[in-house]
Formats: structure tokens, sequence, C-alpha cells
């Protein structure tokens, strides 16, 4: 079985996916997932409700969700829905996946930097306020 880090954080919006695992040295992209191309396009429009993005093709989510495999802790953040999308599609398809989700946090579209330094602190205090042996189990 391949073991994958401890820490995994997920950036997702509708398009794109990156995964970053925190290790001793830092955090660093291991994986970088594309949505695949859309025959048509969400056009927002001025008496329509919502932002006007295509929910996430399920196959994306289905790529991510497979990418995530082997990380003990979780973290998905993004700037649109994808993020609860990813959650929602591990609870349905992949729950051993979905109970090692640690956090579903908001974020815009932010630069590597700004991702690291955030999924730094995020674990940081997620470690100090979890229990040991509470998220060791794999499942």
């Amino acid at each position: 079985m391949k073991v994958g880090p401890w820490h995994l954080v997920v950036w997702i919006d509708h398009e794109i996916a990156h995964l970053y695992a925190e290790t001793r040295g830092g955090v660093e992209e291991i994986a970088t997932i594309l949505a695949g191309k859309l025959d048509s396009h969400a056009h927002h429009h001025s008496d329509s409700t919502g932002s006007g993005h295509a929910a996430p093709d399920t196959r994306f989510l289905a790529e991510v969700t497979r990418a995530t495999q082997g990380a003990r802790e979780i973290l998905i953040v993004g700037p649109s829905d994808s993020r609860t999308a990813l959650r929602n599609h591990m609870e349905s398809h992949a729950q051993p996946m979905a109970d090692r989700i640690v956090g579903v946090e908001p974020m815009p579209r932010s630069s590597e930097r700004e991702i690291h330094k955030f999924a730094r602190r995020y674990f940081r205090r997620h470690d100090l306020t979890t229990p040991r042996g509470a998220s060791d189990g794999i499942n």
C-alpha cells in the first residue's frame, strides 16, 4: 500500500486542483489536475443566481479524490463551491477519504507561497487542538 503525506492540502476551483504535501522541509506541490474542457460555458447573467461557474465535472472530482489516497489528513481550500463539491463527492463515493478531511476553508486564488503559509498555520493549529491518536488510523 502506498503511504502518502501526513498533511495534504487541496486548492481547488472549477478548472484546476493543486495538491500540496507538508513535509519536514516545508510544503511542496505534488500534483496538478486540470478539469476536462467543457463543450459549453456557463455565463452569468444579471438576472440569474449563482456564480456563473459550471459545477465541477464528476470525473475531475474523482481524479482529485484518487490523488488524495494515502494522505492521513486533508485540508480542502479554494475560492468557489468546488471545495464543497469535492467534499460531497468524497462523502458519496470515497467515505474513507472523506473521514480524513480535517477542514474545508474558503481561500481566494492565491500564490503558491500564500497557500503554503495558510497550510502550515492551519495544520499547526489543527495538530495542537487534536488529541494524539485521534487521526492516526487509516480507514
